[in-house]
């Protein structure tokens, strides 16, 4: 790839299978993101999302362990 035209990184939510396969490439890249995909979107999920990051936001500024942690045993 010309480096001009490299990306330096990349943040990635939705994949053709679901959870992305352990052995998939996209978890071998440094600089790739892997989050997620989640496709239970209702009315009042972005307040309730930012309610649930304040939390986790106080929790690790305390000290305190986070919660709705990502579990790589499931895949995701």
């Amino acid at each position: 790839m010309h480096p001009q035209c490299a990306i330096p990184g990349a943040a990635l939510d939705v994949f053709a299978t679901e959870p992305l396969p352990a052995d998939h490439p996209l978890w071998r890249h440094e600089n790739v993101i892997v989050t997620p995909h989640c496709s239970s979107v209702y009315d009042g999920w972005d307040l309730k999302s930012v309610a649930m990051f304040a939390q986790n936001l106080t929790r690790y500024r305390n000290g305190e362990a986070l919660s709705n942690i990502v579990d790589p045993d499931r895949g995701y």
